[in-house]
């Protein structure tokens, strides 16, 4: 697709979400944008993990090198 057109359609999306938003209730808003936080906190934790996990992974693959052994028994 083109890089101009998936740009506009996500911007048009969170002017939707923002508009949707604008119409709730305070209430009801101020507990949507507390999940908001919450959810962003999480999705930040999962980066993290998966960064790490995989930085983990290569230095294992680091170490599980096969190197051929020569011993000398003279």
């Amino acid at each position: 697709m083109n890089k101009k057109f998936i740009k506009n359609m996500i911007k048009s999306e969170i002017l939707r979400y923002e508009a949707f938003k604008e119409i709730l209730p305070e209430d009801v808003k101020t507990k949507l944008e507390g999940l908001e936080k919450e959810i962003v906190s999480v999705m930040k934790d999962i980066a993290i993990d998966i960064v790490t996990e995989n930085s983990n992974k290569d230095e294992g693959a680091e170490r599980n090198e096969v190197r051929k052994v020569s011993i000398d028994f003279s």
